[in-house]
């Protein structure tokens, strides 16, 4: 068999183990191998066959490969071209499993894989006019024998075409790649005109909201009624690429969206609270954006809460000397819900979502009869129902609420927006009317102001990274838990998280936030952690973990308060 000359000394290498125990390969752990353009590293070497698949890097210079400095010569086009070039590989890893044989996991090829949105991995980056691949490539094993033919197959057929296929210019269709950087662009132009005009967000004509179903992110592609705004609410904008676009413009304060069952507002707001990211080309959500700061609330029976003072959502608890400093192991429905709006403004967010599907029903709202039932001295809860337009008007929170099962609301709105058959009509005049027509009988709750968001500070010194002989474990459970050590953080609710890397970086950063309170503990942990994230996103995401495993991504401020929030 003819082979590139680059190839010799890796095959000669590898044909040299043949038949040796499985450990052998380890000799190869570090070395650096020549493929034409490319510069492979074997980082990692598995110690069997059947572990995780050994870690590769691949380098090449971007010029060299065909890529014009105009591809990413700004921080926008960076990003869009390491997302796009990560999803050719990922593509193409595909079509190239189970042609090596041998047991347990050998010839297994995989990839960081990217969801519909675009943000930082760590899988792919760029440094200066260097692009970096981290992958994965089971090293072939006959049991714990070394196959040298089957990894020399490895080597010379299956994974050079990923690279050459994939991270050169030549073999790109670069109108695609192109068309990329526009998305991404757009979409930073679109985010901008959000606090320029006041908007909490803005949702195109000709988006394509239903996903294709409630485990998956991917678009519906029969069925689909394209979204369209109402006249009233209708706006032009223009962004860089596609120009005039029209579309919904949501203005910061009080949004309810309303409607029958079935109609579509619950799949209105679940692409609000996706669109604080970016989304690739033909997802259907490209034009819609969020304040990016935005968080989904929903109560969550049986999450920890640390001390915080809730006495403006909850005062006189049985049994409960003060809600001023309250902490408990297993909140009920309100409470949670209480506590996550709480923790929302004290990360900085200045628009929370909310579908009363997912919310308690008795912290949203107590009509005129149960009112009348018990007596307000007996109901410690203060709904948000009397605290929402307080929300906005002194502390600068906006609220999109999928409301269908009370009018209370309607007093508060500063717009209704009702979906029939998933399409927006603008009803806010009517549902002043009504309130007009029929005035409420209930009494608000409030009677003091509620007190302003206070920033914690929560000693780690206690928490534990080690596990047995490892000095530092971190692990997630899909998008289920953290584990740090032996401590399992639960975050299945957190919804804003998109993808696992997010979450084992989280991990990282209140690792590193445990080391930085060693050195100065004045800070809040907001502003430790903001500190923090400073750091990672301007440096690589990898900064503050040993080495770059490749599964890494950027999450949000308002998710690593959150997973800090629900330690125990």
């Amino acid at each position: 068999m003819n082979r590139m000359p680059e190839l010799q000394e890796l095959v000669q290498q590898i044909s040299s183990l043949d038949g040796k125990g499985y450990k052998a390969y380890k000799t190869l752990q570090g070395k650096s191998f020549t493929f034409g353009l490319f510069e492979l590293t074997f980082e990692h070497v598995q110690g069997d066959p059947f572990a995780d698949p050994s870690r590769f890097s691949i380098k090449v210079d971007l010029l060299s490969a065909g890529f014009s400095l105009s591809h990413y010569n700004t921080a926008l086009r960076k990003l869009a071209l390491e997302d796009h070039l990560l999803r050719e590989v990922n593509a193409c890893i595909q079509t190239c499993q189970g042609k090596v044989k041998g047991s347990g996991r050998s010839g297994e090829v995989k990839v960081q894989s990217p969801g519909q949105k675009i943000i930082r991995r760590s899988a792919i980056k760029i440094n200066l006019d260097t692009l970096t691949l981290t992958f994965f490539a089971g090293l072939p094993g006959d049991g714990r024998r070394v196959l040298a033919q089957e990894g020399i197959k490895l080597f010379s057929e299956t994974l050079p075409p990923i690279w050459n296929e994939c991270l050169l210019a030549q073999s790109l269709d670069l109108s695609l790649l192109q068309k990329a950087l526009e998305t991404l662009e757009d979409y930073s132009a679109l985010s901008q005109l959000l606090d320029q005009n006041r908007w909490a967000s803005f949702v195109a004509d000709g988006s394509l909201l239903p996903r294709a179903s409630g485990i998956s992110d991917l678009p519906l592609t029969s069925q689909v009624v394209p979204f369209h705004a109402p006249d009233e609410l209708s706006t032009v904008v223009h962004l860089p690429h596609r120009g005039p676009i029209r579309g919904m413009s949501i203005a910061q304060g009080i949004t309810l969206i309303v409607g029958g069952g079935f109609h579509g507002k619950s799949t209105l707001l679940k692409a609000i609270q996706n669109a604080v990211y970016p989304h690739i080309n033909g997802d259907g959500r490209e034009c819609i954006a969020t304040q990016p700061s935005a968080v989904k609330i929903r109560s969550e029976d049986g999450r920890c809460i640390q001390p915080i003072n809730i006495s403006g959502f909850m005062d006189d608890l049985p049994g409960v000397a003060s809600t001023k400093c309250f902490s408990t192991v297993s909140a009920s429905g309100s409470t949670s819900q209480a506590v996550n709006i709480l923790e929302a403004i004290e990360a900085d967010s200045t628009l929370l979502l909310l579908d009363e599907d997912t919310c308690a029903t008795n912290f949203m709202i107590r009509d005129a009869r149960m009112q009348a039932l018990i007596p307000s001295q007996q109901e410690p809860i203060t709904p948000l129902v009397d605290r929402i337009q307080e929300l906005f008007e002194d502390f600068g929170v906006s609220t999109i609420l999928v409301m269908g099962g009370s009018g209370d609301y309607f007093d508060s709105a500063d717009q209704v927006i009702a979906m029939k058959a998933f399409q927006p009509q603008l009803v806010t005049a009517k549902a002043k009317q009504i309130v007009a027509e029929n005035p409420g009988h209930r009494q608000a709750k409030a009677q003091s102001p509620l007190p302003k968001t206070q920033c914690r500070s929560r000693n780690l010194s206690m928490l534990d990274f080690s596990r047995g002989n490892k000095p530092c474990v971190i692990q997630t459970q899909k998008l289920i838990s953290l584990i740090l050590g032996r401590t399992e953080i639960d975050v299945r609710y957190v919804e804003q998280f998109i993808e696992t890397g997010q979450l084992e970086l989280c991990g990282w950063i209140l690792k590193q936030l445990k080391d930085c309170q060693e050195v100065d503990s004045t800070l809040s942990n907001k502003d430790a952690v903001k500190n923090i994230l400073d750091a990672v996103t301007r440096d690589e995401l990898e900064s503050i973990t040993p080495f770059n495993n490749g599964l890494l991504a950027l999450p949000r401020l308002q998710e690593i308060m959150a997973t800090l929030n629900r330690l125990r």
